[in-house]
């Protein structure tokens, strides 16, 4: 009894599910067409978002359209049966409002960076997140610290950083006032990640359309505050319509609609690990397509740094739980003594399970 109760125990712990980003080998299609669809529009955003600005030239216009126009359709969609979404709560709103402001300032400030800087700087600023966000998991998601492997993988990632940094011929202009919107936008940015967490796995909310709804119609009202306060008003009046500007703001707005339904649906369906390590990694489309379609892009150097960057991304892996992590070390609960011939009694205390290899 006491071999089999050691045998259901080992295959209890290596049947917990392994935290390597390596089981998204065996997702389901429906789950890799949606994993598919957030790296698309997670990498030809920042592109499509630079061309509408830069036609454009209202940073915040842009944005509340693209908020309105996700909103508006959701609601269409709900109304028509077409998707499922929770009614107006406060119970719920209030929670969301606060995410809001992070994330209607997260993505003005984003418009400001891509018309001050190029988007490999962007890139790289995002493959450092995990370096905050996994403080932030620790102390607020009762996660455990970083492996070695995440630590090794870190560290990478801030050489990768600091390599870039030092060919950047804005930072050698004007040192850190060249990246101030880039650090606010960043600051956002870990707080989105760290916040957002806890609205989609504690809120209960029917799918991930009701956190798009939620989020863009909540955020129409402080983009909107901002455009006044800023600019924009003046910027508008300013603009020289064209057919290729408005198919560029028509894109975006499309964009603007998936990549808030993928990213709220890959959060849903995948690990926290495997959804950050692709997030960093998408962005090699990104980098791609913005070398063969402009010129002020980083120089071969930084292109390297910003390799490193996403090498250390794929090394990062988020640590567990911390009661999962203790639960793997944890020894095998006592067992009865078993009476045995010669009147001698098996060991009463299991021991724990050994390594694999170990006799």
């Amino acid at each position: 009894a006491g071999g089999h109760r050691a045998t259901a125990a080992a295959a209890r712990t290596l049947a917990r599910p392994s935290p390597l980003p390596g089981g998204m080998l065996n997702a389901p299609l429906s789950t890799a067409i949606v994993v598919a669809v957030y790296c698309a529009c997670s990498a030809l955003m920042l592109i499509v978002n630079k061309l509408a600005v830069h036609h454009i030239g209202a940073p915040a216009f842009v944005t509340w359209l693209q908020f309105a126009s996700t909103a508006v359709a959701v609601r269409l969609a709900s109304t028509a049966g077409w998707v499922e979404t929770d009614a107006f709560e406060w119970c719920k709103l209030k929670h969301f409002a606060v995410y809001v402001l992070a994330f209607s300032g997260g993505t003005w400030s984003n418009m400001h960076v891509l018309m001050t800087a190029n988007v490999e700087t962007v890139i790289v600023f995002r493959a450092c997140a995990p370096l905050a966000v996994s403080v932030f998991d620790y102390a607020f998601h009762k996660r455990a610290l970083p492996s070695a492997r995440s630590c090794a993988g870190m560290l990478v990632i801030v050489a990768g950083a600091l390599g870039y940094v030092s060919t950047d011929n804005r930072f050698l202009a004007d040192g850190l006032a060249a990246y101030f919107w880039v650090l606010v936008w960043w600051g956002l940015l870990v707080f989105q990640l760290t916040y957002g967490k806890h609205l989609v796995s504690n809120l209960g909310i029917k799918s991930a359309w009701s956190a798009v709804l939620y989020t863009n119609t909540l955020s129409l009202l402080p983009t909107l505050l901002i455009g006044v306060l800023g600019q924009d008003l003046q910027l508008l009046r300013e603009v020289t319509w064209s057919g290729v500007g408005l198919c560029w703001l028509s894109a975006s707005c499309v964009l603007g609609l998936g990549i808030s339904w993928a990213g709220f649906k890959c959060q849903s369906l995948l690990a926290a690990t495997t959804y950050t390590v692709i997030g960093v990694l998408n962005k090699m489309l990104t980098v791609f397509l913005n070398t063969l379609m402009w010129e002020h892009h980083a120089s071969a150097m930084g292109i390297a740094s910003l390799a490193a960057c996403l090498a250390g991304g794929a090394l990062y892996r988020q640590a567990p739980l911390r009661k999962e992590a203790e639960a793997r070390y944890e020894p095998l609960p006592q067992q009865e003594a078993t009476p045995v011939r010669g009147g001698r009694v098996a060991n009463a205390q299991c021991s724990p399970i050994r390594k694999e290899g170990h006799v």
